[in-house]
């Protein structure tokens, strides 16, 4: 018995009815079933995501540097972007960890000192309440007792990792397996990406109306614009900021300038938030030598930050995204509640995406109910 087309969406609406009572029925099952899935694509979602940031730099290679090649562009390209990204990320992490490794041993030393120094500061100005001047004079930090506390409290943390040692290891061999079953898929994706859009077209053009399809084409084409543009003047603004801040603070010979840089650039690749969290540790840091040199440095990164929230920031990132300000810092908010670092720097590209095709849409229907710009401003 053939169905019209009325039935067919009876039918339709009567399986996902059905469907969506047993999910709900069984939230347990279907979330263990979630899970075994993820798990299962894991390896292939870290694929493609490797993939997208690879490409980035191997489409510029392959376009402007290795253009004249007519063998071999593809493979070359793609592996001269997997050592610049590899060298760039052991760079970082030779200057970034001596750097730390320094810092944290100079901050317990100065750590009591500072706190001797601010009980003494609290205890001559406050002499006109007595109050305050008997409470700040009761406090006396045993650091030995501390230092002994502090002891036992890694021995026994210790003594814990022992016990779960098998555990960690099976999940460190399993972030393993899974990284380097994503870099073999990303690298089959990079190597045959054309190949591949091509079949995805024709898959979308075999089972959807052609409208459909192209529109579907076209909205994967904004993405993949939005989001290549986005992360690829984030990392070049992370750059100029973070060679600013070094040259700067040199200049003004604040400690940790390194550090702070590295900090800053790494963390400002984080919409908004990350630049009050780099600001928040370098002042902490320099606070523990001089807190002179912490309003210093507060008052230069303020300079900074306006100079390229101003200027730099438009030019490098904001053409690429063209998202209001508003919106992003809605974007960031909803992507970090969503999902932490990653929802805020994958929430602005898409939230540019949406802002896109909504513009879009509603211009042509304005125009449609002839409905002009003077008349919504009055």
């Amino acid at each position: 018995m053939k169905l019209d087309k009325n039935q067919k969406v009876l039918f339709a609406l009567v399986a996902f009815g059905i469907i969506l009572f047993l999910g709900l029925s069984h939230l347990d099952l279907l979330a263990n079933g979630l899970g075994y899935i993820e798990g299962i694509i894991h390896p292939f979602i870290m694929g493609a995501a490797m993939a997208f940031i690879v490409n980035v730099p191997m489409r510029f290679f392959e376009n402007k540097v290795f253009c004249k090649l007519k063998k071999g562009k593809r493979a070359i390209s793609l592996i001269t972007s997997i050592l610049c990204i590899v060298g760039v990320v052991s760079f970082v992490c030779i200057m970034l960890i001596p750097e730390l490794v320094n810092t944290l041993y100079a901050l317990a030393q100065n750590i009591p000192k500072f706190a001797d120094e601010t009980q003494k500061f609290l205890t001559s100005n406050s002499k006109n309440t007595k109050i305050i001047q008997e409470y700040i004079q009761q406090i006396n930090l045993d650091w030995d007792s501390l230092r002994v506390k502090l002891i036992a409290f890694l021995q026994a943390t210790a003594s814990g990792l022992i016990d779960s040692t098998m555990s960690v290891l099976t999940g460190m061999v399993q972030t393993l397996v899974n990284f380097v079953l994503g870099l073999v898929f990303a690298i089959n994706l990079l190597l045959q990406k054309e190949k591949l859009a091509v079949q995805g077209k024709k898959i979308l053009y075999a089972y959807l109306k052609e409208g459909y399809a192209t529109r579907i084409i076209y909205i994967i084409r904004l993405a993949n614009k939005a989001f290549s543009g986005f992360f690829s003047g984030q990392c070049l603004e992370a750059v100029i900021l973070g060679s600013i801040i070094f040259v700067t603070m040199s200049i003004l010979g604040l400690p940790y300038a390194v550090l702070i840089a590295i900090l800053i650039g790494a963390l400002s690749l984080i919409p908004i938030a990350g630049a009050m969290i780099a600001c928040t540790l370098g002042c902490f840091l320099i606070l523990m030598i001089s807190p002179l040199k912490a309003v210093i440095f507060l008052i230069m990164f303020l300079v900074v930050q306006q100079l390229e929230g101003n200027l730099i920031y438009p030019h490098v990132v904001g053409n690429s995204v063209g998202l209001p300000s508003m919106w992003v810092l809605v974007a960031v908010t909803v992507g970090g509640n969503l999902n932490g670092v990653v929802g805020m720097i994958v929430s602005i590209p898409t939230c540019s995406v949406v802002y896109i095709l909504l513009r879009e849409s509603v211009y042509p229907r304005l125009k449609k109910k002839k409905i002009s710009n003077r008349k919504i401003n009055a």
